[in-house]
């Protein structure tokens, strides 16, 4: 993996960070924020899963493709919900996203420092949903 991938990858979990602190900071319109960033990254992954599964279309299923559609609308579906159901909903996003990322076409599409990195920044990503949703309640 090349290095700006990397960077741009884990360049992406410093609003993730920032909002989600705010949040449990008590920050009004920090919630919006990090609901709208969320939303956004989760449709541009499930965009680039939806990529991989086109480039090997003989490899994958429709129901797999629509998978990928489906969690990109998802994604802008928790957008319009109120947070306290749009953080979890979008987390539940994104771990759909690992599970699809977990079928064969993917581990052979990516390689295996993409696969860890992308572990790594899920994590942190479900973290600072967590701790949002965790500001949301206080």
């Amino acid at each position: 993996m090349n290095g700006i991938s990397q960077k741009l990858g884990y360049a992406g979990l410093i609003p993730f960070i920032f909002f989600s602190l705010s949040v449990l900071a008590g920050s009004a319109w920090a919630p919006d924020f990090f609901t709208l960033y969320s939303a956004l990254i989760l449709s541009f992954m499930a965009g680039a899963c939806w990529g991989v599964m086109q480039a090997h279309r003989d490899h994958v299923s429709a129901a797999e493709l629509g998978l990928s559609i489906g969690v990109f609308l998802w994604g802008w579906l928790m957008y319009f919900v109120p947070h306290i159901v749009g953080l979890p909903g979008l987390l539940l996003g994104y771990w759909v996203l690992v599970w699809l990322e977990r079928q064969p076409v993917f581990r052979q599409s990516y390689k295996r420092d993409y696969r860890t990195m992308r572990w790594i920044l899920t994590l942190v990503v479900s973290a600072c949903h967590v701790i949002a949703f965790w500001g949301l309640l206080r």
